[in-house]
């Protein structure tokens, strides 16, 4: 029968781990469960039986270690993996619906990351090209494509060539006198803040990428590439605007 210490030897890795880490492990051992252990999706007897497994051969403290299991269970109903059994007590769980799609501790991992960066949030093109590269933990490449993405639009909207990159390119595009994408009914302050935005996100997160390693957690790709899908809305409404007006 699968349990928490034979994926989690150390009982001061379970009182240490981040709760969602652990909860991932904890649901593992639930949906690996045989019939005669079912008693497993009770709360009180699974962080009883983790405490006294830990706590009889290891240091540490069982109450600890039945806490963090509580709180990784916790985590699991409020995510909805698993739910009170209907036609039980308040101690009794099942797994729900999303529950048996994940499965198991690799599976939470890759939902939690789903949802880091979630679909709705970004531009069309980032979903089919970017999107993959993070959900593969490619935190770097993945926001050197978004970046690249928004250069080669900014590009193309401002009719400009090949050799325009990088911060000179939006400095360009974005000239708040003559920028092709620049939009001259807004107040030249305005104008020049538009400028500053495109020309310092391009500069602070793509060209890093282009000449040396650049170690970039999930936290942080997620949020510079939600800028970059921003920043290229703008561009294709500009480039919209610069159609219409033509």
């Amino acid at each position: 029968m699968q349990t928490l210490k034979k994926l989690i030897p150390e009982s001061r890795a379970v009182i240490e781990m981040h709760t969602a880490d652990l909860a991932s492990y904890v649901f593992e051992v639930l949906m690996n469960t045989d019939a005669m252990s079912r008693g497993q999706w009770n709360r009180r007897n699974f962080c009883m039986e983790a405490a006294r497994e830990y706590g009889s051969n290891e240091r540490g403290s069982n109450q600890e270690v039945g806490v963090a299991c509580s709180a990784a269970w916790s985590w699991l109903e409020s995510n909805v993996l698993i739910c009170r059994h209907p036609e039980q007590d308040n101690e009794w769980f099942v797994p729900t619906s999303r529950g048996r799609q994940v499965r198991n501790h690799q599976g939470i991992r890759e939902l939690i990351s789903n949802e880091q960066l979630p679909e709705h949030f970004l531009h069309a093109e980032f979903i089919q090209n970017v999107r993959p590269l993070f959900l593969q933990s490619r935190f770097e490449t993945a926001v050197f494509e978004a970046f690249k993405t928004l250069e080669v639009a900014i590009r193309n909207a401002a009719g400009l060539g090949d050799d325009s990159i990088g911060v000179p390119l939006a400095s360009k595009a974005f000239h708040p006198e003559d920028g092709p994408l620049t939009d001259t009914s807004l107040e030249k302050g305005e104008r020049v803040a538009l400028m500053n935005l495109m020309t310092g996100a391009i500069g602070s997160y793509k060209n890093p990428s282009s000449h040396r390693r650049v170690a970039i957690n999930a936290e942080e790709a997620r949020d510079m590439i939600m800028l970059a899908s921003h920043l290229l809305k703008i561009v294709e409404t500009r480039a919209a605007q610069r159609t219409d007006g033509a």
